[in-house]
């Protein structure tokens, strides 16, 4: 058996990363050559699947300008387009509305032999629904008591299901989506949510801290991902996608699948309380310091 690489190759940081506005990021030479590795491990990853009949399902969430769809695209780039489907739906037509609110997505899910990728997915309804008024109370409850449930019955089915939220600052976010705004290649992703999102940042916090809580367990996890560099982000989503199924022909001496725990982690209630924690205490400090200067003038 071939030694499984146990260091990442960026850890060396020699030629690897870049200054961009303060931030530093994967150069792209070096993102193109572990791309290309993990490119190769994720085709046969698709092969194992066609041959052997199974079934997976990624779901890819999180804030608006997080390169949700960026990433489906450097996931998929090299992958035979007859063995995956990307799934992106648009609001809800009022039959829909009417409907079994998960029934749009069941009739999408991926069929024996087949990869589906979801830009966006029934947990729009504890995000972007729940924060923008687009659902009522009832029907967000009545969704956070059935999600577990049918995810729980997916998987027993023999379903591959991993939940990925990508997120970002707020400041990253904020330039994304301004340059959205005067990008002619970009435009089309901008949304009369993109902008609102901006004013809401708060309110979504709060909303994804409650989804998460109310729909992480064992069996379906969280997988966080901070994307404020994108292609540290890509990499890594395709290091723990690789690292959590047997697939035949998988070479982990050619290719790392260890993720950077920096980059990707599983969600954990303690670190959002912490999180939130220290954000009270940055509060209470600039309103400290607002009327200790107001006491001066």
């Amino acid at each position: 058996m071939k030694k499984q690489i146990t260091i990442r190759p960026e850890d060396n940081k020699q030629n690897v990363y870049e200054d961009r506005n303060g931030r530093m990021v994967f150069k792209r030479k070096f993102y193109e050559q572990e791309l290309y590795k993990l490119e190769i491990e994720l085709l046969k990853l698709q092969k194992w699947v066609l041959v052997n009949n199974k079934r997976i399902l990624i779901i890819m969430e999180g804030r608006d300008g997080a390169g949700k769809g960026g990433t489906i695209k450097a996931l998929t780039e090299r992958l035979n387009p007859r063995g995956f489907r990307i799934v992106a739906l648009q609001k809800p037509t009022e039959s829909e509305r009417k409907d079994w609110y998960f029934k749009r997505y069941i009739s999408e899910l991926p069929k024996p032999g087949e990869i589906v990728l979801f830009d966006r997915s029934w947990y729009n309804r504890a995000g972007v629904e729940k924060v923008m008024g687009f659902c009522s109370q009832e029907e967000y409850k009545e969704f956070i008591y059935q999600v577990l449930n049918l995810e729980q019955m997916l998987i027993t089915s023999g379903l591959y299901m991993f939940k990925y939220f990508l997120n970002v600052s707020r400041s990253e976010q904020k330039r994304r989506i301004e340059r959205r705004k005067t990008d002619p290649l970009r435009m089309w992703k901008l949304s009369p949510i993109d902008s609102k999102s901006i004013n809401l940042w708060d309110e979504y916090t709060d909303a994804f801290q409650k989804m998460f809580s109310r729909t992480h367990n064992a069996e379906s996890p969280w997988i966080l991902v901070d994307s404020t560099d994108k292609k540290r982000a890509r990499i890594n989503i395709a290091r723990d996608l690789l690292s959590k199924i047997d697939y035949d022909g998988k070479e982990q001496s050619r290719a790392c699948l260890l993720a950077d725990p920096n980059i990707v982690s599983q969600y954990s209630q303690a670190i959002f309380i912490k999180n939130k924690d220290e954000k009270n205490k940055k509060q209470k400090v600039e309103i400290k310091n607002k009327k200790a200067s107001k006491d001066k003038e």
